[in-house]
């Protein structure tokens, strides 16, 4: 196996790692296991009759849900191999580093153990919701980082020479952008919000609902003890929702001009095409999660179709560095 194809497979393995974790955190089992790294003192989960009464005597305070349990565990298995995976990738790069640089797997393994840090503290602090979005955050970190590490080792995918309409800082508008709307996203499934606007374009059959955007934007504010299916009032939950639906409005006006003009290239079409099928697929898998109340499905594919716009954004951005 050559090292592109270990840090492609990398790419793949973060895909999936976002994609469970948006699966764990939809269907509620984000606290499946009230303790970490292991599920209620197993290395697996409580599957059998006496270990789940011995859990529940030991665990109190949150009673075995077996079906919760095991995606838990599941996502915390994958993400273990991640990690595995991208320590591979620096030892790899480390004893080869008279050729190449081992800086970014450096610092991508160390982006993977906060991110492990956030892991625990999500259990911890009982779904905080700034830890659970920054959860989110650190996972498309993760995965930026190790596709720009991808890139930077498949040989054709070779600078753009800048001879067309598409200028870096266009690009990188063009992210900031995606990475606020996700942020959103991430904030709004975060704080149990997704369904506080039922319908669409208007939310609740009203076009400018009433919310509160003080309580909405309030990051660190203590509730309680535990955030499992939110603790803010209905207001500031559609003031969430109204926020992340005029990000999107933002977003796929911007998406629009700058896809006009990457296709407009030839070397940087495909890029383009692919930016749009995944945006416009993006739309539709939003409309149907707030018209139809969140089918999991749906729900877990709008987390994955947000990683893979990142991924092509990344991409993008590698393309149009300055040539050395």
């Amino acid at each position: 196996m050559k090292y592109r194809h270990l840090a492609w497979f990398a790419v793949g393995l973060t895909l999936c790692v976002v994609v469970l974790g948006a699966f764990v955190r939809l269907s509620d089992a984000g606290l499946g296991c009230p303790d970490w790294p292991g599920c209620y003192g197993h290395l697996a989960w409580p599957n059998e009759v006496h270990e789940i009464e011995k859990a529940n005597e030991s665990f109190t305070e949150r009673a075995v849900e077996v079906h919760k349990a095991w995606k838990e565990m599941v996502h915390r298995y994958l993400a273990g191999i991640l990690s595995l995976t991208v320590l591979a990738l620096f030892i790899w790069s480390f004893r080869k580093r008279h050729l190449e640089s081992y800086t970014l797997p450096l610092i991508t393994c160390f982006v993977i153990l906060f991110q492990a840090a956030l892991g625990m503290w999500t259990v911890t602090l009982k779904l905080h919701p700034s830890i659970v979005m920054s959860h989110l955050l650190g996972g498309l970190t993760t995965l930026s980082l190790l596709v720009w590490l991808a890139c930077s080792r498949t040989p054709s995918i070779t600078p753009y020479r800048y001879a067309g309409h598409v200028k870096r800082w266009m690009v990188v508008v063009g992210l900031v952008l995606l990475l606020m709307q996700i942020a959103l996203g991430g904030w709004t499934s975060a704080n149990y919000a997704a369904l506080a606007c039922v319908g669409f374009p208007q939310c609740n059959g009203v076009w400018w609902p009433e919310m509160d955007f003080v309580q909405a934007m309030d990051l660190f504010k203590q509730y309680g003890p535990n955030y499992e299916f939110g603790v803010k009032d209905g207001p500031a939950r559609m003031a969430i929702q109204m926020m992340h639906r005029m990000g999107f409005v933002v977003v796929t006006l911007y998406f629009s001009w700058l896809i006009y003009k990457l296709t407009r290239n030839r070397e940087l079409m495909p890029l383009g095409i692919s930016l749009l099928a995944l945006l416009l697929i993006q739309i539709v898998l939003g409309i149907i999660n707030v018209t139809y109340s969140l089918p999991l499905v749906v729900a877990s594919m709008h987390n994955g179709v947000a990683a893979l716009l990142l991924v092509n954004m990344v991409v993008l951005l590698y393309k149009t560095r300055p040539s050395q």
